[in-house]
């Protein structure tokens, strides 16, 4: 078998054929004779040193290689296909694979994405939910929004929001809070894998947090933090940015205007060696002018 890629109109007529199951059909697709279908296939099964399909009198069916290589090739295929479009269609077409951290979807970007879709209304989404660093290792996305301390080697990361935090609780909790240290008598809730912490938020006022005297639940999405506060259990650390609307429909409210700086930031991500698509590039811009009109009203 030779290990070089085999010529693409053989690929090309395999995959017909393959689907098909009928040479003549897939002659008939590809505007060949059947005889040039046949001849390809077998100049493929040469090149690969294997038989691809099993011939019995006017019917054909696929070998154990054959139906494995069937899925690899369509695959191939259609992802070549995609990338074309993406890279030579007109800007505002094409298909856009995003990767994004849930709690940026469920605060900021589900509520806002049609803005994006009515603008480029050719341009199909695609996104993928993720919340922990790992899942937004694979490559398989145009783009990734995702909450990091920014130590991406690999990747271009470029900030959406302030890098600052403050509480928010229930307008229920907030009317029976006047002052800081009565955050102490109250549930208190904690994103696992953040950088900031109750303690820093406290320290600020001289107030000492004893973890043995205070409740506090811990969760692993600010998602589930914002529903739990929403639901009036306790006081939650977030970003303002990000928190605006619900604030505006009176689900939160922050009872102190005093933040703390983070070293956590929501980015958006890609890889610093892959060109980014059309799609990608004109998502890139739309995100940023929203990022920048959200930060400013904040102001």
């Amino acid at each position: 078998m030779k290990t070089d890629i085999p010529a693409m109109n053989w690929v090309k007529t395999f995959e017909a054929a393959a689907r098909l199951l009928n040479f003549s059909a897939a002659a008939r697709e590809l505007n060949m004779t059947q005889s040039a279908v046949s001849q390809q296939i077998k100049l493929l099964e040469h090149h690969l040193g294997d038989d691809l399909f099993i011939r019995k009198h006017r019917k054909i069916t696929l070998t154990n290689s054959g139906l494995a290589y069937l899925p690899v090739v369509q695959s191939t295929l259609n992802n070549l296909q995609r990338r074309t479009a993406d890279i030579f269609s007109p800007v505002g077409q094409g298909r856009l694979v995003l990767h994004v951290n849930y709690a940026f979807s469920y605060t900021w970007l589900s509520n806002n994405i049609h803005k994006f879709c009515t603008r480029y209304p050719e341009i199909r989404l695609q996104l993928v939910h993720s919340n922990w660093d790992r899942d937004f290792s694979e490559n398989n996305h145009d783009l990734a929004i995702m909450n990091s301390s920014g130590h991406w080697p690999n990747l271009s990361l470029e900030p959406l929001i302030k890098t600052e935090i403050t509480p928010f609780c229930s307008v229920k909790i907030a009317k029976l809070i006047s002052q800081p240290i009565d955050l102490l008598s109250l549930p208190l809730i904690e994103v696992l894998g953040v950088s900031h912490s109750w303690d820093e938020w406290f320290e600020q006022f001289g107030i000492k947090m004893d973890p043995n005297q205070v409740i506090c639940h811990k969760v692993d999405t600010i998602l589930a933090a914002s529903l739990m506060v929403e639901s009036g259990l306790g006081v939650m650390l977030a970003y303002p940015d990000l928190l605006m609307k619900q604030c505006l429909e009176g689900k939160l409210r922050a009872p102190f205007d005093a933040k703390i700086n983070t070293k956590d930031n929501y980015y958006l991500a890609f890889p610093k060696d892959k060109p980014l698509t059309k799609s990608a590039i004109v998502f890139r811009d739309w995100l940023h002018e929203e990022m920048k009109a959200l930060t400013s009203s904040s102001d």
